[in-house]
């Protein structure tokens, strides 16, 4: 569909005027439809909702706005009332959202009731707590390389990087309203909309990121358009409520953050939440300074906070025991109660299960007990891969690696992703972070987790359940220094695999003309940005992957003549696992960090070290001298090659067998 262009035909099947008339009498003028893309997925939908068939609406660069536009101009055409309110609703709605449809309905119903031109509904309320607005969740990882598209939107005159508050921190995902609403959304993204087409076909920055892929996680062929469309919705609120439509928001309390984060994380947000949305009305810079700091843990590693706010399709639908539910205006009411005044019901919320108590394993505590002989052919790699994470593939060069060792030694030990492969083996496991707690009483004898998270405070995979798996298996880490961590938090058992080379690691083929200067990949945080920003601004051609892994990462290492890593906080460990594989198959790496660290001891000379001030300046001269940077990858690469990932692979089975 051509933005800006009148649909040709609506889609057959859309209900009559009849029926949405009849519809509307029963539900306080609120229609709200949800959408499926077959058969099958009907009875998902809920009872009160009117089916919307779409699956005419397939395409990459097309997602929930199209399907407004159809809805909005089959209500014109058939005559639907200005003051009626509708919407859209997703069957997802009842796993993302803290209430139920019937509450969204009954919520719609008294904003409508009450004056109010539309309702809206954000879900997460854990991304509301820790960023700013919608755009600065798209430039700290939410969909990298958005940047080009808002700094255009800003030059058309849209305040992009105000705070948004209750009311304008919203996602195209849930919102209901009248004519007045309707026609105003559409003629405010219109706008923008065809400016950016525009931009596409001149080829522009913006227009290029505006036409490219979204770096969406679960949908590696969805387009930047519809992201771009779902940001545009705060705009429009700020802009249309200064113009006086009366917009009414729903407000999450305490409860709802507790019930989606629990208690501890939850309370934290709420905090956020509430000290954010008090500075918007106050401008209370007290406020704006306890907020930012209070957040800044969470956005440096938000993906916690990210999975139970838009949680995978794996994950149940909410049964809302401990949230805030509404009883529908046309539900059954006990004798004597039709006339009160309708009250929120909170159902009593159910005590936790305490964590399970995990025994250590206290014969199996040491990993390959009984040396190589015994381990040989003993073992699977596992990589814990749960559904629709993409971000598993991380672990895949190191466990390549050690797939690698085994058989330079004579053994095996092939890669699964999960426990239905591991045919008799026990598994040496990446990413046990992604486990359950109960997982231990189901796991193999000589079962070994490889630790490669950095034990920190600030880090959120560092918690109680990953801990409580650490202290019953045989644990190995892959840095001395991050060892000594494990044990100050009682895993003391925990030996030492470091990163290692294999020959099946070299498998990057560079490309003959490197046209990317700069390249950077992983998750985007504020002072990652900041020297990339800087960079770019300078003359460099940068480029940014995130949850980009396999053949398209490698390409693009291919062509990059440096690959740069910056720690993702200022107090960052020395990312090996990462810069090793770049080792591997010789590219010229510049990192953060201080050339006294014992852990670059080894990579002196094979890197280009500097700390965070003089990166810019560094990676300037790097990109100016071809020579040095053949010389820094040719010795990283020699470095990396004196690490036999085999003999320390031998040398852990050894001191086991002792």
């Amino acid at each position: 569909m051509t933005i800006n262009q009148p649909i040709s035909a609506l889609p057959a099947g859309l209900p009559d005027l009849a029926f949405l008339t009849e519809k509307a009498a029963s539900t306080g003028s609120v229609i709200i439809y949800q959408p499926y893309l077959d058969p099958s997925q009907r009875g998902q939908l809920d009872k009160a909702a009117v089916p919307l068939d779409i699956s005419f609406n397939t395409q990459a660069s097309t997602r929930e706005y199209e399907l407004f536009r159809i809805l909005h101009q089959h209500h014109e055409a058939i005559g639907l009332g200005d003051d009626v309110f509708w919407g859209l609703l997703s069957s997802k709605f009842e796993m993302k959202s803290v209430t139920s449809f019937p509450s969204f309905v009954t919520e719609a119903e008294k904003a409508r009731a009450d004056g109010a031109d539309a309702y809206l509904y954000n879900p997460l309320i854990g991304h509301a707590a820790i960023y700013s607005n919608v755009w600065e969740h798209s430039l700290l990882g939410g969909h990298p390389g958005m940047e080009p598209i808002f700094l255009h939107i800003q030059k058309l005159g849209h305040p992009i990087a105000l705070p948004q508050d209750k009311r304008a921190f919203m996602f195209c995902n849930y919102f209901c309203g009248n004519r007045k609403f309707w026609s105003g959304y559409f003629a405010f993204c219109e706008r923008i909309l065809e400016s950016l087409e525009n931009e596409a076909r001149l080829g522009t920055a913006a227009g290029a990121a505006y036409a490219g892929a979204a770096n969406y996680s679960r949908d590696a062929n969805a387009n930047m358009r519809p992201f771009v469309i779902e940001r545009l919705l705060g705009l429009y609120v700020q802009q249309a409520a200064a113009s006086g439509l009366k917009i009414t928001a729903f407000v999450p309390t305490v409860a709802d953050f507790e019930w989606k984060f629990g208690v501890r994380l939850g309370r934290m947000l709420h905090s956020l939440f509430a000290a954010k949305e008090a500075f918007l009305q106050s401008r209370d810079q007290a406020l704006l300074t306890s907020w930012q700091e209070g957040r800044q843990p969470l956005i440096k590693q938000p993906h916690l906070i990210w999975g139970a706010d838009d949680p995978p399709a794996w994950m149940p639908r909410g049964h809302f025991t401990g949230g805030r539910e509404m009883m529908r205006a046309d539900a059954p009411q006990p004798s004597g109660a039709a006339a009160a005044k309708q009250q929120e019901v909170h159902a009593e919320m159910p005590a936790a299960p305490a964590a399970p108590k995990i025994e250590p394993l206290r014969n199996a505590i040491r990993p390959f007990a009984g040396g190589w002989q015994a381990h040989k052919d003993r073992h699977c790699i596992w990589i814990v891969t749960p559904a629709n994470y993409n971000h598993s593939h991380a672990f895949d060069e190191v466990a390549l690696g050690l797939q690698g060792a085994f058989e330079e030694l004579g053994g095996s030990a092939p890669i699964v992703r999960d426990m239905n492969a591991f045919a008799g083996r026990a598994p040496i496991i990446y990413g046990g972070n992604l486990l359950p707690a109960e997982i231990v009483g189901h796991l193999p004898k000589d079962s070994v987790v490889i630790n490669l998270e950095q034990v920190s405070e600030e880090s959120i995979w560092i918690n109680s359940r990953y801990t409580s798996i650490l202290k019953s298996l045989p644990v190995l880490d892959y840095s001395p220094r991050n060892r000594e961590n494990l044990a100050a938090k009682g895993i003391e058992h925990a030996g030492v695999l470091e990163i290692g080379y294999s020959r099946c690691l070299s498998q990057i083929k560079h490309a003959p003309v490197k046209d990317i200067d700069v390249l950077f990949y992983g998750s985007m945080n504020e002072r990652r940005h900041h020297i990339l920003k800087a960079l770019e601004q300078g003359g460099l051609k940068v480029a940014h992957l995130f949850n980009i892994y396999g053949a398209e990462r490698d390409a693009a290492i291919a062509r990059a003549k440096v690959v740069i890593n910056i720690h993702h906080y200022a107090s960052g460990v020395f990312e090996i696992v990462r810069i090793s594989y770049l080792l591997a198959n010789c590219v010229c790496v510049l990192s953060e960090g201080d050339i006294r660290d014992p852990d670059l001891q080894p990579f002196i000379g094979g890197l280009a070290i500097e700390p965070y001030d003089t990166m810019i300046e560094r990676c300037h001269k790097l990109i100016a001298d071809a020579d040095e940077r053949d010389t820094i990858a040719a010795k990283g690469f020699a470095a990396m090659q004196t690490r036999s990932q085999a003999e320390m692979l031998m040398s852990v089975m050894e001191a086991d067998a002792r």
